[in-house]
């Protein structure tokens, strides 16, 4: 298999500054998958640990989640998350997308209502994985990627 028969794989981003939510998928099966937070503080460098998943699962792109507000305006953390993007293409010579992430933590929460032990860590891998599908749906119909 050649580098360009190789699939294109997606990681995921729902950036905070305490937790980041992570998802992988790929373009072969369009699906995302929830792949745990990390957490500032307790798991270390949030760079070494994304390394980890680009090397183990050959990533050739970067999704982070962008943080609007409803009106598709930028808030408060917009810009935080921004700079994060950036270091992230600097630090990985990948792609990086952003992509408007508005309600994905409000769709998770609907999602984990079901389930009697939710965590902060739950929510935010899960907006990371839908997050990640919805960019992953986006590039089946078309829709320019922001």
């Amino acid at each position: 298999m050649t580098a360009t028969d190789s699939p294109s794989v997606f990681l995921g981003l729902d950036y905070g500054l305490r937790r980041i939510g992570l998802a992988v998928g790929d373009l072969a099966q369009k699906l995302a998958f929830a792949h745990g937070t990390h957490v500032e503080g307790r798991d270390g460098s949030i760079f070494k640990h994304l390394l980890g998943i680009i090397e183990e699962r050959g990533v050739t792109t970067l999704v982070v989640g962008l943080p609007l507000k409803t009106d598709g305006t930028d808030g408060e953390i917009t810009g935080k998350t921004r700079r994060f993007a950036r270091r992230l293409e600097e630090e990985f010579s990948l792609p990086v997308s952003l992509w408007d992430e508005r309600f994905s933590s409000q769709e998770a929460d609907r999602w984990l209502q079901t389930k009697s032990k939710k965590s902060k860590e739950d929510r935010d891998s899960l907006a990371a994985e839908i997050i990640l599908q919805s960019y992953l749906d986006s590039l089946d119909s078309g829709e320019s990627t922001r």
